[in-house]
């Protein structure tokens, strides 16, 4: 398919699609992918959507994401992405992708710095600081696009071994949280995430299993008996929303440099579970405090008073 602007000076905005595999055995997933870019650029923030159908008509649409979470690996980098689990019998099934963007909704990306900011670090027991952390603007430049409407195939790929009867999409676990973040907000470790589905990516978890502990090795090995954070007040949201949750570590002892890792797993009743997030880390960081103007003002008047001292003595002699 080939695709123009409507300007000769504008690049044209390009849209690809295919699938994670040509041929599939149930109950695999398959990931969808589309990829939309104007020249080197990925376009963000527009509308991509799947139309995956079988041999037989049947339609399954199939809304795509950019997210960095569930099937999509990278945040923002132009390549939608989401798990196709609707099987519908055995067979070939093709698929189309339709990427859409209103005037001026659509922005393209430039590189994003990633650099992990830590706060301090520990040299002889004692806590360093670093210099406070600069502020980071979102370096993503408004595009102005004009509205476009962009249809590519994807080709076909074959399903094989599902089951003739059912919800065959009910063998799939909720999807894994790969996007965990931490950190320490007075005696309270604050986390966000985005939401995972009930299957995979779609639809909403039942709950959420998280654990703490002050040894990584805790979560990697056996997450199972690490220690169990109260999420009784937490309800799901629908996947692809932000989560928030906060909770104090107890009875543990906080101290400036204190470190916690916290892993999460959805759950999905009657508990079918997710993969175990990736491992997130909170320390507690307390940047040492500045001398005050009332500490200053004190030593100045000590050593004005000094100077005053010697100049008598001085007169005296």
């Amino acid at each position: 398919m080939t695709t123009r602007a409507r300007s000769p000076t504008t690049l044209p905005v390009i849209t690809t699609a295919h699938i994670s595999q040509n041929t599939a055995h149930y109950p695999s997933p398959v990931i969808v992918y589309a990829r939309v870019s104007q020249g080197f650029l990925p376009v963000l923030g527009i509308n991509v959507t799947a139309i995956i159908e079988n041999e037989d008509g049947h339609q399954v649409t199939l809304e795509l994401w950019d997210n960095g979470a569930g099937a999509d690996t990278v945040k923002n980098d132009g390549i939608y992405s989401r798990y196709f689990t609707d099987y519908h019998g055995n067979g070939r099934y093709s698929l189309k992708v339709h990427a859409q963007a209103r005037k001026n909704t659509a922005r393209l990306s430039q590189q994003q710095n990633k650099a992990l900011y830590i706060p301090g670090y520990a040299e002889n027991g004692k806590i360093i600081p670093n210099l406070p952390k600069p502020e980071v603007k979102e370096d993503v430049a408004e595009a102005e696009m004009d509205g476009f409407s962009r249809v590519s195939s994807g080709g076909s790929f074959t399903i094989s071994v599902v089951p003739p009867n059912g919800n065959h999409s009910q063998v799939f676990p909720p999807g894994k949280i790969v996007d965990l973040d931490a950190k320490f907000q007075g005696d309270r470790i604050q986390l966000s995430w985005t939401a995972p589905g009930k299957v995979l990516d779609k639809g909403r978890a039942d709950s959420y299993m998280i654990r703490t502990s002050k040894h990584v090795l805790d979560l990697q090995e056996n997450f199972d008996k690490a220690a169990l954070i109260n999420t009784s007040g937490l309800i799901p949201k629908e996947a692809g929303s932000v989560e928030n949750f906060e909770f104090k570590p107890e009875p543990s002892k906080i101290e400036n440099g204190t470190t916690f890792y916290i892993a999460i797993q959805a759950v999905r009743e009657p508990n079918v579970t997710s993969e175990v997030s990736n491992i997130a880390q909170a320390t507690n960081f307390i940047p040492p405090q500045e001398p005050s103007i009332p500490d200053l003002g004190t030593n100045i008047s000590a050593i004005s008073l000094a100077i005053f001292g010697l100049a008598v003595i001085v007169s005296i002699f």
